[in-house]
């Protein structure tokens, strides 16, 4: 049986509606209360096989606790009426959900057309209405999996985000698997919210990862970035998150090849010259060894050598062209009175 419920907090963060339920506990069965905290964790358009998958109970025992639970009042279904249901024990076939259809909130999905490749640019609104979105859910069954599942990564949905979640399935044709591979990678990442989700993916979209053999290697390459910008600030001793020009001094060292020993003799001599860490300096550095094709540490110190050498034959060739010691010798040893200064007029 399907269920679309009533509520402003279903999701993996919920609260729990003590008010209603306390008065009941006594009285419940161990499944009734189980089955309750499933449903108020789980999305709130579902069904009675998704609740049972995740409370261990058979469908015959969600139904019959969720009739339990509207018949106090605890949980509301939309188009049913408070203390209205149906017996768990007698089945009835499954109905389109019904929608009041009045003040709907509208929300904006920008459209990509015609093709998946084509630039982001240009982009059709489309205006869809609450009931219009879960109306799609009910005809696509990948959408409304898609939409139970992502919940349960602690994803929570509002209209808009709902809106958004169509959007990058009908529009930017990213399949179920994708979405929910890339919705994990920002619940580990610490941002489960939908709007980073679909920031993360037009970001690829334009970049041409759209299938997802290809959104698994983008995944990859992120926490392989994520591991290495790690590894620099430990280096350098950062306790702040890089900048957002920091950051790109950092992928555009990784994109070229750096190694972290490579950037830590970099680092030093910026010390060494500067007192201080300065992202300019050391990136002067490395794009220098870059023109010269210096890609390690062995060839970053002979090249030290190099310019030592070149530095020592400077000063020899900058030698006075005069023997001083012989000069010195001349001047403690002529003999003044030998020398004719000259008559001075009028001597």
């Amino acid at each position: 049986m399907d269920y679309y419920f009533e509520a402003d907090s279903f999701g993996a963060s919920f609260s729990f509606p003590w008010g209603a339920v306390g008065g009941h506990i006594k009285d419940c069965t161990e499944a009734q209360i189980k089955i309750l905290i499933c449903v108020l964790a789980g999305a709130s358009f579902t069904d009675s096989a998704v609740i049972s998958a995740m409370s261990g109970y058979g469908e015959a025992e969600v139904d019959a606790a969720v009739e339990y639970w509207c018949s106090l009042g605890v949980l509301h279904i939309r188009g049913r009426q408070s203390g209205q249901g149906e017996p768990a024990a007698a089945p009835i076939a499954e109905k389109t959900h019904t929608f009041t259809g009045k003040n709907e909130p509208v929300s904006l999905v920008e459209a990509v057309r015609p093709a998946v490749t084509t630039s982001v640019d240009r982009k059709v609104t489309v205006r869809y209405s609450q009931r219009e979105m879960h109306e799609k859910a009910e005809q696509d069954s990948n959408l409304k999996y898609l939409v139970n599942e992502i919940q349960t990564l602690q994803f929570s949905i509002n209209g808009s985000e709902f809106a958004k979640l169509i959007e990058l399935y009908e529009y930017y044709k990213f399949d179920v698997p994708s979405i929910l591979l890339v919705a994990d990678y920002c619940r580990q990442s610490g941002k489960s919210n939908i709007s980073y989700l679909y920031t993360v993916l037009t970001d690829w979209f334009s970049k041409d990862i759209n299938t997802y053999s290809e959104v698994e290697q983008a995944i990859i390459h992120a926490g392989e970035s994520r591991a290495f910008e790690n590894k620099i600030q430990k280096l350098f001793g950062m306790e702040n998150k890089p900048s957002k020009k920091q950051h790109a001094f950092i992928e555009e060292w990784e994109k070229q090849g750096f190694n972290t020993d490579l950037i830590g003799i970099a680092y030093d001599k910026c010390l060494d010259a500067k007192g201080k860490l300065s992202f300019n300096y050391i990136n002067g550095i490395l794009k220098k060894w870059a023109e010269k094709g210096i890609s390690t540490v062995e060839q970053s110190g002979e090249d030290d050598i190099r310019f030592r050498n070149q530095q020592a034959v400077k000063r020899e060739t900058e030698k006075p062209s005069f023997n001083l010691a012989e000069y010195e010798n001349y001047a403690n040893n002529i003999d003044l009175s030998t020398i004719n200064l000259g008559s001075r007029k009028g001597d």
